[in-house]
């Protein structure tokens, strides 16, 4: 696809005899919001993995700004402007909330000096953070861990930000206010790519919606199109995984986590 900012081509995965990835081609461009579902261990953090070099493909090609990166490792490829978080936050307990986020500025985006300061402290007022700057990570309670998961993903100003169930746990109001911070960065250019079992939360953001399901998609484009499909609704058995956006109660236990 001319113009896109990430390019999966026909990307394969198997672990043994389980494909998480089957032939994948995927492209999203500079902008995009891009929501993921599919049920347990249908392979969405795996594929997060293949996109941020987390994992290595068997097959095929991963492109990012028009250039090849699938023999590049993670540390890599987030210097060229990927970012991510992981489903479980694993902060540095011992460090302070700004020290967690500097690290993150310096090692995961090469930044020195003045500049890495400058971008954690931009990361932590963009993801409302700055008053626990100095608190002890290994302290903070939920939703101020999943902030600082997101905080240290963007500190290297990434042109691709990946989301990894950053709303699972959270009350109605701090989906809210994360779908507020997301927008947010969305805003500012970057292209979000969010898996998520929150779909009121994903329909918040995202202007398109992919599942995936036996290592492949199932579904790909507009979210209420793509969530009324009879093969997503096959996929999620028979769970009504639609509800909700109309503004009804929404279970969201009918898209499950992923491994």
């Amino acid at each position: 696809m001319a113009g896109a900012l990430l390019e999966l081509d026909r990307v394969t995965k198997r672990f043994g005899r389980v494909v998480i990835a089957d032939d994948l081609s995927l492209a999203v461009a500079a902008g995009d919001t891009v929501g993921v579902v599919g049920p347990n261990g249908a392979g969405k953090t795996s594929l997060f993995g293949l996109i941020s070099g987390d994992l290595a493909p068997d097959a095929g090609q991963v492109v990012f700004d028009g250039a090849p990166v699938t023999r590049l490792d993670a540390a890599a490829r987030c210097r060229l402007g990927i970012g991510r978080t992981y489903q479980v936050p694993r902060p540095f307990g011992d460090m302070t909330v700004f020290e967690n986020v500097l690290v993150a500025a310096q090692q995961g985006g090469g930044l020195r000096r003045r500049a890495s300061y400058a971008a954690a402290a931009w990361a932590l007022e963009a993801t409302a953070m700055t008053r626990q700057a100095n608190v002890p990570a290994g302290r903070l309670g939920l939703l101020q861990r999943k902030r600082l998961e997101i905080a240290r993903a963007v500190a290297s100003h990434p042109r691709l930000l990946l989301l990894d169930e950053v709303a699972g746990g959270l009350t109605d109001p701090e989906v809210a206010q994360l779908v507020g911070i997301v927008r947010a960065f969305n805003a500012e250019g970057m292209a979000v790519v969010w898996i998520e079992h929150v779909v009121r939360a994903l329909t918040a953001v995202v202007d398109r919606l992919i599942c995936l399901a036996g290592g492949v998609f199932v579904g790909d484009g507009d979210p209420a199109a793509v969530l009324a499909d009879p093969r997503v609704r096959e996929v999620f058995l028979g769970n009504d995984v639609t509800r909700g956006l109309d503004g009804s109660p929404h279970p969201d236990e009918a898209v499950g986590s992923d491994r």
